[in-house]
């Protein structure tokens, strides 16, 4: 008897080389088949873009040294692929100030004195080809890919004057679209744990990495 071959369902080879932002882009195209993939894209990277910086979802923690004389730290660039948009907090200076978006500066004279700490940072994507990359912002097409698309639609439906210009359904995933980054805001800020209540400060403990 000749041997069953269970048959497979190869969803890379339907979806692309990129089946993560290609999803996206199936899911807008099957109710929006008029408009345009760079368009498309436009709307899915600016909502890359706000998800990152008003939800402050990606975070990491960094130990920084100021060396005598050095009265300042510049935490960008953060990596090939991420910036800092934002200095949640940070320890080790009493009187700082933060020069948007990403350089502590000790405020104390004479800074004649070696000075450690660490900060929490707020990072978004470089840009759109760094979200592309294989294994970047995995999150952002598992755990949040409805967000994602909800965003994307949103901007879409918004414009005016297209064939699948909307307000209600504008206003429908644009709503979506915010409550899922005040979600992702609030699983942040609990360190991606139901069992910690929100809060700004962070352990001691808590693992990062060195920028001096």
């Amino acid at each position: 008897m000749s041997e069953t071959i269970t048959p497979t369902d190869n969803m890379r080879s339907l979806l692309g080389s990129n089946p993560d932002v290609t999803r996206v882009y199936d899911n807008v195209l099957a109710v929006m088949p008029s408009a345009t993939l760079p368009l498309v894209q436009m709307c899915l990277w600016s909502t890359i873009e706000e998800f990152a910086i008003r939800s402050l979802y990606f975070r990491d923690k960094v130990y920084w040294q100021m060396a005598p004389g050095v009265w300042q730290v510049d935490f960008n660039p953060y990596s090939a692929t991420q910036l800092v948009v934002w200095v949640i907090t940070q320890y080790g200076l009493t009187n700082f100030r933060v020069v948007p978006p990403a350089v502590l500066e000790d405020l104390q004279v004479p800074c004649d004195a070696a000075r450690t700490g660490w900060a929490w940072l707020a990072l978004k994507p470089t840009s759109f080809q760094a979200v592309q990359q294989p294994g970047a912002f995995p999150e952002l097409w598992n755990t949040w890919f409805e967000t994602m698309l909800d965003g994307t639609m949103f901007r879409l439906y918004g414009q005016p004057a297209k064939p699948w210009s909307s307000p209600q359904m504008a206003q429908y995933h644009g709503s979506r679209f915010r409550q899922g980054m005040a979600r992702a805001r609030d699983i942040a800020e609990r360190q991606h744990s139901d069992q910690q209540s929100p809060r700004r400060t962070y352990p001691y403990f808590a693992s990062g990495r060195r920028k001096q």
